[in-house]
């Protein structure tokens, strides 16, 4: 008899120094890395791994990703990463996330939205909704709401430039996931960043950023106190690729 695969993936990260920050911290960037890995994984042993995104066309895409933090872990320190699908919301596939500590107390939550995306059309497609793991009666929520849409505040704005290199792209030769997160944190000094850790993460991907080119990244401070909106954009045309928000 075929076994059935489990609904939810539980796998054990060992922080390395490659994913710590100055301070031997978990940076935020490494935690969503572990997340996407993690899921990534699962997907494979669902049955919509790579064989399943070739053999259609397609790619996964991470759309909206929201991720509230409790406590950072060091370099060296053990992390538990829990996830699992929650159905499907329009064209959205919704997955969940929790990271524990060794102890099982919770480090950080997230809810996210994935797209299959087909090759040709560059538009999405919804596969095997029927499927019992998009149909579950009881829902497990690690964030009881959908990522939030982010909009341009009206106050003023800080920019800065960069630019898609090589160490920044992934198997697509676009700006890969983790590297939105970690410009945003580059436009903070170490001043701030040694006196504030984050507590929380928005970000709505919009289109992707080819390698070469220029990004003009725009800084928004929130009315709230330590809360930033970003926006990449395509300096001269003016095309939008992102949104993100950092609550400290």
């Amino acid at each position: 008899m075929k076994s059935r695969i489990p609904e939810t993936l539980e796998e054990t990260y060992t922080i390395t120094s490659a994913d710590t920050d100055f301070k031997k911290k978990l940076t935020v960037s490494s935690l969503i890395n572990m997340f996407i890995q993690s899921a990534w994984h699962h997907a494979e042993s669902l049955g919509f791994g790579m064989d399943f995104l070739h053999e259609n066309g397609t790619i996964w895409m991470v759309f909206r990703l929201h991720v509230k933090f409790y406590q950072t872990p060091f370099w060296n320190e053990k992390l538990v990463m829990t996830t699992w699908p929650k159905g499907i919301h329009r064209v959205f596939y919704q997955r969940d996330f929790e990271a524990l500590d060794v102890n099982r107390k919770k480090i950080a939550e997230g809810t996210s939205e994935f797209m299959i995306i087909d090759l040709k059309s560059k538009r999405p497609k919804l596969f095997q909704a029927d499927h019992h793991i998009f149909n579950q009666e009881h829902i497990r929520h690690a964030i009881d709401s959908h990522v939030p849409v982010l909009i341009t505040p009206e106050v003023q704005a800080e920019n800065f430039m960069r630019e898609v290199r090589y160490s920044d792209i992934d198997l697509n030769e676009h700006l890969t996931t983790t590297r939105y997160i970690d410009w945003m944190f580059d436009s903070f000094n170490l001043e701030f960043l040694n006196a504030h850790s984050c507590k929380e993460i928005i970000v709505n991907f919009i289109r992707e950023i080819p390698i070469g080119t220029v990004v003009k990244i725009v800084r928004y401070p929130m009315d709230e106190t330590n809360s930033f909106l970003f926006e990449f954009l395509h300096p001269e045309q003016n095309h939008l690729f992102f949104r993100g928000q950092l609550i400290f």
